[in-house]
């Protein structure tokens, strides 16, 4: 379970949910109270609660190795509030941890359109991951280059477009190549330098063959 709270703290790096009051709140507790004698939460009982309260039972539960009943508070949470930030990310990252990619794209693709122009660089990179382990290698590279555009020089997401080329056969630039590049430029000094050379050994050629001739 370490990756699932690593990757929430990653999402909501401003929250704590380590921390005791993130991970017991009411609802986990009545969660489990109520399948101590075989019930589950209702979603009209769910339903008195926040976003935020929701996240924060799930996670709760996860710590407490019930994945189970947090499964049931994230259908509950996505019916109540499908819009909803928190639910959406966690309800992702619930995914990913079951292997479940396709849910887990979809679910992320909806939180990057509720963060908007807000949305962070791990919820791409968690969409580019759901969508390189669902075997969608050229939707996840489309993806890597839109996130590299909104966070430029991001080491993870240059990381995973690292590997996506190497999947995909594609020669990514070298670390140290930039388009405008004496070596990329044909009119740089060092093109024109390597071309005059080029056509000296070539314009030689002739000569010395024509020499050879003579000497016969």
């Amino acid at each position: 379970f370490f990756f699932f709270f690593l990757a929430l703290q990653l999402l909501y790096p401003e929250k704590q949910v380590f921390g005791d009051k993130e991970i017991m709140n009411r609802l986990t507790e009545e969660t489990i109270k109520q399948a101590t004698v075989g019930k589950m939460m209702t979603c009209q009982e769910v339903s008195s609660y926040s976003p935020q309260e929701i996240r924060e039972a799930i996670s709760g539960l996860v710590a407490e190795h019930k994945t189970i009943l947090a499964e049931a508070l994230v259908e509950a949470g996505l019916a109540l509030y499908p819009e909803s930030e928190d639910i959406l990310a966690i309800a992702s990252l619930m995914a990913m941890q079951r292997q479940d990619w396709g849910q887990a794209a979809s679910l992320l693709r909806s939180l990057i359109d509720q963060q908007g122009v807000n949305a962070t660089p791990y919820s791409y990179i968690m969409l580019v991951r759901a969508l390189r382990c669902n075997l969608e290698y050229a939707e996840a590279l489309s993806i890597c280059i839109d996130a590299h555009e909104k966070h430029p020089n991001h080491p993870d997401i240059d990381a995973e477009f690292k590997v996506l080329t190497s999947i995909l056969g594609l020669k990514p630039y070298a670390e140290d190549d930039s388009l405008d590049s004496q070596d990329e430029d044909v009119l740089s000094p060092a093109a024109l330098e390597k071309s005059d050379s080029s056509q000296s050994q070539k314009g030689r050629e002739p000569k010395e063959a024509t020499t050879s001739d003579q000497a016969k």
